[in-house]
């Protein structure tokens, strides 16, 4: 369509030339006497479509440069934070190492001078530690031991002199720089420590690691493959590298990086690799070992982005241009039908989907467009916010569900320990109270028997208490194990006395199969006693009347495999995934058999802390079959056992006194008849820490136990007092308390306790202490007090 106009007056008639056509677009460099006229729709709009694309093809070049150098900023600093991360992990790894060392280095055998004995030691340390070789230097860097060459071999002076040198300087480990080891003949570096003596370093001992160790941390990091990255010692030598490191490991790293780094800790540096690449290279500096990681970044692959993006900007704004030139011209006498086209997506807001909007130059229309656009999100969003309230109403279930089986557990077990507490307590207050109504009118054997009752109550009960303490203690990490090498048919022996009697009474047939020949394993004596009675206990328990239980052992392999078997009824299949979880007893709560659920769940996790694993096998109306494996020790096991022999309980001790400071007075006079069964000791007692203190400083007894809770002060007190006094400053004294847990303990030999008892204590274990801590010939100046 076209549109008319009459003629410009400028002093001409119109006459002198024809209307000019509205069609006519203006180019620059035509006819300068072009006349102007109204122009159509279209070339407004063909004006319009290059004043919008020009600006934004201009401002996308701005952006795509800035974007570039933010992008360049902010990989610096990526990378910056990635090398970091790599040399704390190198840190972490070399000082993991260091730390091993350093246990090591504390071995009996290096202060009793068995070299022998230790470079056994050594041999064993490496398959932990996976490093290359274990070497004992003199301070004359000579080396005295190296485990890749047999004990007592000629053996070359130290690699690193120098290395010897500073730490006899510093007294401190030492990370040396890479070099080619002298033994191994190939690229090491060790971390070195000192090996004291009396104060006196005497050896150095250091461990050998080859740049392949450090290697596998950068292959960890999916480092993209075009990316190089390395590790460098504080010389600069190439140490691990991610690119032809067969090629550059031992070599210095490029001149230029290399000088960068040694001046500043962390940065970032354009330069090129020892290949001759450009490349954009982060790097951070340990200050601990001097050693530096570098990241580097090929410059094609950082600045490739912004070559596509200019291209990209390039290619998009002249194809923009040109169809909105075309769009312009073709589509001005269609703006209404491009209005009238706006109805159907309004009618269809609400259904399913984005509303499909034509394209069109007009702002007033693709706004209105746009506006429809906006309105159809705000539907689908508050459709996903209504399906995810569901999916949250979904997961706030399963976690009510959850959280209500975690409380039914924890009533679970609450009923179940106080059933387990008031058994024993109710047949240790019944007996009591019998024996206390009774008085000399009740018969002796009587008497005997309630008394072995409330024993076997009191042992009952002391043994719920201690595995619940155990299983706390594991929980925390505060439980300390003794490791050391068991003779296993002593072991077996030990627990097999329990179970017997256990056994005897359930009317269980209880045999020991000791036909295997066992090596030495390595375990916490107490701890692998205490899996075994657990293991036999539940096997005796839960089994058929005349059913039989069997403990047994092999080697198998490494390990020692110590074995329960028995003829129960068996565990189901649906059940045998919770046997090890904590305080559920698979339904045996609904039965008569006492337990509280934990046995097991103590029993995996101590074997665990004793480097082991624990399992089982179950046949359903056969029995079942749990077996423990735990490392066995490199000494052949003895053909017998040592069985520790107790003191005779009827040797009297020398005439000492000894003072027990308790408030309770049934606690007093349950000492006192301890005591008096021990015989040749006076008993002091005192109440209060001041009478307590008076006593000690005027009778100075050879022993002084006190509890740790007093009504008027603590047992710390005493402890203090008596030790600032240098007249009684010399008197051991002993903690009694009833707080067992392990922190606390520790607690109380850290201040100085001699010893610690916790309550209830064996009669026995305390007898033993006096006879230990009480001096054999009686103290003259108390003779007579």
């Amino acid at each position: 369509m076209t549109i008319s106009a009459s003629a410009v007056s400028d002093g001409r008639s119109s006459r002198e030339g024809p209307p000019a056509r509205d069609d006519i677009c203006f180019v620059a460099g035509q006819r300068e006497s072009i006349m102007w006229h109204q122009r159509t729709i279209r070339f407004w709009l063909i004006c319009l479509v290059v004043a919008c694309v020009l600006p934004v093809t201009l401002a996308a070049g701005f952006l795509i440069v800035h974007s570039y150098r933010q992008n360049t900023a902010f990989v610096g600093h990526s990378t910056v934070a990635t090398a970091r991360a790599l040399i704390q992990a190198v840190d972490a790894e070399m000082y993991g190492v260091q730390s091993a060392l350093q246990a090591l280095a504390t071995s009996p055998h290096l202060s009793s001078g068995n070299l022998e004995g230790f470079y056994g030691q050594a041999r064993e340390a490496l398959t932990v530690l996976t490093g290359t070789n274990i070497v004992l230097t003199d301070p004359a860097a000579q080396q005295v031991l190296n485990s890749l060459r047999p004990f007592g071999a000629p053996l070359p002076r130290h690699g690193q002199p120098d290395v010897v040198r500073r730490i006899l300087e510093t007294g401190d480990p030492v990370i040396s720089d890479l070099f080619r080891g002298p033994v191994v003949d190939n690229w090491v570096f060790v971390v070195e420590v000192p090996v004291l003596a009396d104060g006196k370093i005497i050896y150095t001992l250091a461990m050998g690691i080859t740049p392949d160790r450090l290697s596998g941390i950068l292959r960890r990091q999916n480092i993209p493959p075009s990316w190089v990255a390395a590790i460098f010692d504080s010389t600069g030598t190439i140490v691990a590298r991610t690119h032809a490191a067969d090629q550059f490991v031992g070599k210095k790293g490029a001149a230029e990086f290399v000088q960068r780094f040694t001046e500043v800790a962390e940065g970032s540096i354009e330069t090129t690799t020892v290949e001759g690449i450009p490349i954009f290279s982060s790097f951070s500096r340990s200050p601990r070992s001097g050693w530096t990681v570098g990241m580097g970044i090929p410059l094609a692959d950082l600045t490739a982005n912004a070559r596509q993006s200019i291209a990209f900007n390039a290619a998009t704004a002249g194809t923009m241009l040109a169809i909105g030139c075309l769009a312009a011209a073709m589509f001005g006498a269609r703006i209404s039908r491009s209005i009238m086209r706006l109805s159907a997506p309004a009618l269809a807001l609400g259904s399913p989907g984005l509303p499909s909007i034509p394209v069109t130059d007009i702002i007033e229309i693709d706004e209105v467009g746009q506006a429809l656009v906006r309105a159809s999100q705000l539907i689908a969003l508050r459709e996903h916010e209504r399906v995810q309230r569901e999916a949250d109403t979904r997961e706030a279930v399963v976690a009510k569900q959850v959280a209500e089986q975690a409380n039914r557990a924890k009533s679970e077990f609450l009923a179940s320990m106080s059933h387990e507490l008031r058994t024993p307590l109710g047949a240790i207050s019944g007996f009591a109270q019998l024996l206390h109504g009774a008085g000399d009118a009740l018969a002796r054997d009587r008497r005997i028997r309630y008394t072995e009752n409330i024993m076997t109550a009191s042992e009952h009960l002391e043994h719920i208490i201690n595995d619940i303490l155990d299983m706390a203690r594991l929980e925390t990490g505060h439980v300390k194990l003794d490791l050391e090498t068991l003779d296993c048919l002593e072991i077996m022996t030990e627990a097999s006395r329990t179970l017997e009697l256990q056994a005897r009474k359930s009317g269980i047939v209880f045999t020991v199969d000791t036909s295997a020949n066992l090596p030495l394993v390595t375990a916490d004596r107490t701890r692998l006693i205490q899996v075994l009675l657990n293991l036999g206990s539940n096997a005796i328990k839960y089994n058929i009347p005349g059913g039989w239980v069997q403990l047994s052992a092999i080697p198998v392999g490494s390990m020692v495999r110590f074995i329960v078997r028995d003829t129960g009824p068996g565990i189901p299949a649906a059940l045998r995934g919770q046997i090890f979880q904590p305080f559920n007893r698979l339904g045996a709560e609904l039965t008569q058999v006492e337990g509280t659920g934990i046995g097991l769940a103590l029993s995996r996790r101590l074997v665990l802390a004793m480097n082991g694993r624990i399992d089982f096998e179950s046949t359903e109306g056969e029995g079942s079959k749990f077996w423990v494996d735990l490392p066995a020790a490199d000494e052949i096991a003895a053909t017998s056992a040592k069985v520790a022999t107790p003191l005779p309980p009827t040797t009297p001790l020398a005439r000492n006194t000894v003072l027990y400071i308790e408030d309770k007075i049934p606690n007093v006079e349950l000492m006192h008849g301890v005591v008096e069964n021990a015989g040749g000791i006076r008993l002091l007692d005192a109440q209060t820490v001041k009478d307590g203190i008076a006593i000690a400083r005027s009778v100075k007894p050879d022993l002084v136990i006190t509890d740790i809770h007093l009504s008027n002060g603590t047992g710390f007190d005493v402890l203090q007092s008596l030790r600032e006094d240098p007249a009684t400053a010399h008197i051991p004294i002993v903690a009694l308390t009833a707080d067992a847990m392990q922190a606390n303990m520790n607690n109380m030999k850290r201040v100085g306790f001699d010893e610690i008892l916790t309550k209830p204590f064996k009669v026995v274990e305390l007898v033993n202490l006096l006879r230990t801590r009480l001096p054999n010939e009686p103290n003259p100046l108390k003779a007579d007090c």
